[in-house]
């Protein structure tokens, strides 16, 4: 029983095609990834898949969540820090839905 265990030709390819889709793990690799999810979030990026969207709207959702409890401190409290901090928040998530929408 003689198995065919394939050329070199094709186990090179194939370690190549590792390397590449590892090489984001690496440091200057991981940078360019984190620099285009930064520019999906604060920019809107036109050509991002509609995964990513969704991932930016759930993230958006939890901006929210967390202003809304925040508005319900500051009124119970009548603390205007919290109120403003409120803001700053749905203005965050308002945003981030904003730019996921964008097309």
């Amino acid at each position: 029983m003689n198995k065919n265990k394939g050329s070199k030709k094709e186990l090179d390819s194939y370690i190549e095609s590792v390397k590449a889709s590892q090489r984001n793990t690496i440091w200057p690799d991981v940078l360019r990834g984190g620099r285009s999810v930064d520019e999906l979030l604060w920019k809107g990026a036109r050509d991002a898949p509609m995964v990513q969207r969704i991932g930016v709207v759930v993230l958006a959702f939890a901006y929210l969540m967390v202003a809304l409890v925040f508005t319900s401190m500051a009124v119970e409290q009548g603390n205007w820090f919290m109120g403003t901090f409120a803001a700053i928040l749905f203005g965050v998530g308002g945003l981030f839905i904003r730019n996921a929408l964008r097309k």
